[in-house]
């Protein structure tokens, strides 16, 4: 468990150099299932991936595999990557999410989830107060409210780099009333708030009980807004 960084660090060197079938060989598990923006289709197994990735790798000519994020934590770990290929012949740019689980050593399930991003912000006039009007709904129970009137139909919501069934504003309100037919708030206090045109952040400490448990953590909430509505929001 303890070199999974290391591990990672080694595959993660070994895309942007070219050697992803080495490091597959090295440290993808006998049993790997492997997921393309949650398919697994002809996925599972060491023998049915690695000819997904001699295709890839036959068909693919890596011109710039960049690192934006990782993250390591026991057996399980994660690596945000911008990458501009071409594929077949055709130019490909795209930034994902890769998420592995750790089996001795070994990936046992690794998956991949493309990082959809929101459409060209428009200008907006009223960021700060409608920041102001979204803290303190949280504050007074208002979550619902608040999400409905200052998020964008558009918005893409992150949690810790994922995305997963948050993109729109109609799969993030299942979530919101998720959390809210789940969770009493008992304290939300704010510790800071960041104000720069269309680009703003705060961060709160928040004591709650969900599904009758007690959490207590603190967290950012960074926001892009666009139009004076939030269109992307990440929590970290």
């Amino acid at each position: 468990m303890s070199n999974n960084k290391e591990s990672l660090e080694r595959i993660i060197k070994g895309i942007q150099n070219n050697q992803i079938l080495k490091v597959f060989e090295e440290f993808y598990h006998d049993e790997i299932v492997m997921y393309e923006n949650g398919d697994s289709s002809n996925r599972v197994g060491k023998a049915a991936n690695r000819k997904a990735e001699e295709s890839f790798v036959n068909n693919a000519t890596i011109n710039e595999a960049r690192v934006l994020k990782t993250i390591v934590d026991g057996d399980n770990t994660a690596y945000e990557m911008y990458m501009d290929f071409t594929y077949g012949g055709h130019p490909v740019k795209k930034t994902q999410w890769a998420f592995q689980q750790w089996s001795n050593g070994k990936i046992i399930k690794e998956e991949f989830v493309d990082v959809k991003k929101p459409p060209t912000p428009e200008p907006s006039k009223n960021v700060e107060s409608n920041l102001q009007a979204i803290i303190k709904g949280i504050q007074q129970g208002k979550i619902l409210e608040v999400f409905e009137k200052y998020y964008h139909n558009d918005v893409i919501m992150y949690e810790k780099g994922d995305s997963s069934n948050r993109v729109g504003k109609a799969a993030n309100r299942k979530a919101e009333e998720s959390f809210v037919n789940n969770a009493t708030i008992n304290e939300a206090k704010l510790l800071k708030v960041l104000v720069d045109g269309d680009n703003t952040a705060y961060e709160m400490y928040m004591d709650f009980t969900y599904g009758g448990h007690p959490v207590k953590k603190t967290q950012w909430a960074v926001q892009q807004w666009s139009n004076d509505l939030v269109i992307k929001e990440e929590f970290y």
